[in-house]
């Protein structure tokens, strides 16, 4: 961690930024990594007033990879764009378990616009797309990697829990859980156990018995889909957070 803090204090003098909030996403943030897992560290900055009044386009990410350390960087304004979006990567870094770095407060009021912005309809719809695209791949294979197989996994709970809660989602797998039933959690956790002592490229043997909790839970959460909240389309409290952060 102290090697990660050291990095981000290099980045934000590097590029003359102030860094808001730095934390891990990824599977080590969302409780089921292997030993060879990357850090994913993301992290969100701000330059100074007057870099956002150039009338060319500027980039507005930072990326750096150290070894194991994928770190990269989103700028204020590009965040609360995709924000009225809720763009679900930008809104799990604010459930992350794993915090590097925040600005005092600066958290607590981001989650504050996340609860202003926040689309059920587009979380799910994100996450559904995932979980189809991962079962394409693996339903039919005798052995599937476990770290596709938990994305995929990941993924669906998410959809139950928006069917089930429509509130922000837990960003670790633990908390999605919830609407699982007794039996069923204990053997996710078995398979966290086993995933947290074998490398990224294990294959784990097809399991029918789970296969089929999939395409009953794909079922279940199909159902629900279309009785889901939409966001707020108004700028105003992202306008309004931004200018005050320019000014502080």
């Amino acid at each position: 961690m102290e090697k990660i803090k050291s990095i981000l204090t290099n980045i934000q003098l590097k590029n003359n930024i102030k860094i808001l909030y730095a934390c891990e996403t990824g599977s080590r943030a969302w409780g089921f990594p292997s030993p060879d897992s990357d850090f994913d560290v993301r992290f969100i900055y701000m330059h100074k007033r007057d870099w956002y009044l150039s009338l060319s386009k500027v980039k507005d990410t930072i990326e750096h990879m150290d070894g194991d350390l994928d770190i990269t960087g989103w700028d204020l304004k590009k965040c609360l764009t995709l924000l009225k979006k809720s763009n679900v990567p930008l809104i799990e870094r604010f459930q992350s378990p794993i915090e590097y770095y925040a600005q005092p407060g600066f958290r607590e009021e981001f989650k504050e616009l996340i609860t202003a912005y926040y689309s059920p309809t587009a979380v799910f719809f994100h996450h559904h797309s995932l979980a189809k695209k991962f079962w394409e791949d693996i339903k039919d294979a005798d052995q599937v990697k476990l770290k596709n197989w938990f994305y995929l996994v990941r993924s669906l709970l998410s959809c139950n829990w928006i069917i089930e809660d429509k509130s922000v989602l837990p960003m670790h797998f633990e908390g999605l859980l919830k609407y699982t039933e007794e039996g069923m959690k204990a053997e996710l956790r078995e398979l966290v156990e086993l995933k947290a002592t074998v490398g990224e490229k294990y294959l784990h043997p097809r399991d029918e018995r789970l296969n089929k909790w999939i395409v009953d839970l794909f079922d279940k959460v199909g159902t629900g889909k279309n009785v889901l909240g939409v966001n707020n389309t108004d700028m105003k409290l992202l306008n309004d957070f931004f200018l005050k952060k320019l000014y502080e």
